[in-house]
């Protein structure tokens, strides 16, 4: 699929990490490494992990400690029936561990990781949040070309030093990437129907899945920052984040539980230059489509839409099943959901468009929330709730989500 395709489904400063193997931490004790440091005199038995992550949200991953090394196991989201991905990550200064039996074929990464690309939105917001732009050597083009547009991303860029374009999902430049010698890709896990991750890692490539979007709950997108946290040995960081985050989305859910009734929503994108047909829904199977859930709203795209990503409706289907909606949410920019509206008649045969009870990408931060929307997730329903119970919320602006004013 191409980029366009994928847009339409897509929606701290802490110390750097050392280039190469250095001392070991003043603060860590005989020879145990510090977060940014390598190990000086490996010990086998000893624990060269002081700070660790336990997965608490997540139904795709897992990580586990074993001393000088750490494992991920992830679901394989592009390929259902095969075996899951494994990663194993082991401390600079000590051996590397031989990757047999239920480790075979696991992608072996050295960490502290120092030299990244990144090619995934989601993960480029999780590797700026831990403070680790500085090791990013290579980026998407469309990373990069954002940098030329956006704020945010100008300072990732920046941040990083010059990095190189690698190219565009699939169509990776092989050249580009081995010649920076990168000990891994930070690429998206679209899903069934893609294989990013599959090309790459065919191709010798060290791609690693970043599926948070795959992730059934909203806080379980975010606990994916401790995943790639792990590649950095910033646990500590990424547990303070996610903890953080989740305080911020459990009082949205508490501030609005049993106070948003009979409301009949919709999560959807209508720009034909972002690869919508007529309109892309989600249903109740998507992330998206469960936050609705709980904040109990009715998601009128969720009846016979199973799919992860949501499904296109033609304008037949879009009025048959979306014609009771009072509410949408829109994930095209507030400026180019208007442009669609008046270029479409056909889009005021439904209510919250023909009312003006819709809430849009908001404009000057688009491009910044596109990448940050599925780690700040507090940030995301709050914007819904503002948007469905402004009442409850006097005064309040949504960050990334807002009526079109």
């Amino acid at each position: 699929m191409n980029a366009l395709t994928r847009s339409a489904v897509a929606l701290l400063a802490l110390p750097l990490a050392l280039a190469g193997c250095g001392g070991s931490s003043p603060d860590a004790p005989g020879g145990q490494a510090g977060a940014g440091d390598c190990a000086t005199d490996y010990a086998e038995g000893r624990d060269y992990f002081p700070d660790k992550s336990a997965v608490t949200e997540s139904e795709l991953w897992d990580i586990s400690y074993h001393g000088s090394y750490k494992t991920i196991t992830l679901t394989d989201t592009e390929n259902d029936d095969g075996p899951e991905l494994k990663y194993v990550l082991y401390q600079c200064g000590t051996p590397q561990p031989e990757v047999t039996g239920d480790l075979e074929g696991a992608l072996v990464v050295q960490v502290p990781v120092t030299n990244a690309s990144v090619t995934s939105f989601n993960a480029l917001a999780m590797v700026d949040r831990l403070g680790k732009s500085s090791t990013i050597t290579g980026l998407s083009g469309q990373l990069l070309g954002n940098a030329e547009k956006d704020e945010w991303y100008a300072g990732v860029a920046e941040a990083a030093g010059e990095p190189l374009s690698i190219g565009e999902y699939t169509d990776l430049n092989k050249e580009a990437v081995l010649g920076l010698r990168n000990q891994v890709i930070l690429m998206s896990g679209f899903g069934k129907g893609f294989d990013d991750i599959s090309h790459a890692r065919a191709a010798g490539m060290p791609g690693v899945s970043v599926s948070n979007r795959l992730e059934r709950h909203a806080l379980a997108s975010a606990e994916w920052i401790k995943m790639v946290a792990a590649f950095y040995n910033a646990e500590a960081a990424a547990n303070t984040e996610f903890d953080a985050i989740k305080a911020r989305y459990d009082e949205v859910v508490s501030t609005v539980s049993g106070k948003i009734d009979n409301r009949r929503a919709g999560y959807l994108c209508v720009a034909p230059e972002r690869g919508c047909e007529f309109v892309h829904g989600h249903g109740a199977e998507t992330l998206v489509g469960r936050l609705l859930t709980q904040l109990g709203v009715d998601n009128v795209f969720a009846p016979d839409n199973p799919a992860p990503n949501g499904q296109p409706y033609d304008f037949e289907k879009a009025v048959g099943t979306a014609a009771d909606a009072d509410f949408f949410i829109v994930y095209d920019p507030v400026r180019m959901t208007r442009d669609t509206l008046r270029a479409d008649s056909r889009t005021s045969r439904f209510k919250p468009f023909r009312d003006g009870d819709f809430i849009a990408g908001v404009d000057e931060n688009f491009e910044e929330c596109r990448a940050k929307t599925y780690l700040d997730v507090d940030v995301l329903i709050r914007d819904f709730a503002i948007g469905l119970a402004p009442d409850l919320f006097p005064g309040a602006k949504g960050t990334c989500f807002a009526r079109a004013s």
